[in-house]
C-alpha cells in the first residue's frame, strides 16, 4: 500500500513539472507567433529593414501609450527600476 501512494506522489510531481513546462511552451509560441504579427506588419511599411527578434519581442508585451504619455512612463519605469 505504501509503495502506491509513493508512486501516486511522484506521479504528480511529475504531473506538474509536465503542466510547467507546457505553459512555458505555450508562452513562448505565443510570443514567437505575436512577433511573426508584428515583423509582417513592419514589413509592409518599411520592406528593405530587418528587425532584432529580441526587441520585437519586448515591443510586443509592452502596452500602447499615446506619446503624450513618454514622460510619464519612463518616469515610472526609472523610478521602478530604483526600487
Amino acid at each position: 500500500m505504501e509503495n502506491v501512494r509513493r508512486e501516486i506522489l511522484e506521479l504528480r510531481k511529475d504531473l506538474v513539472r509536465i503542466e510547467q513546462r507546457l505553459r512555458r511552451i505555450e508562452r513562448e509560441f505565443l510570443a514567437y507567433s505575436r512577433v511573426e504579427e508584428i515583423r509582417s506588419e513592419l514589413k509592409k511599411e518599411f520592406p528593405s529593414l530587418d528587425f532584432d527578434d529580441d526587441l520585437l519581442e519586448l515591443v510586443g508585451k509592452l502596452p500602447y501609450n499615446p506619446v503624450e504619455r513618454d514622460r510619464e512612463v519612463i518616469r515610472e519605469a526609472v523610478e521602478w527600476l530604483i526600487k
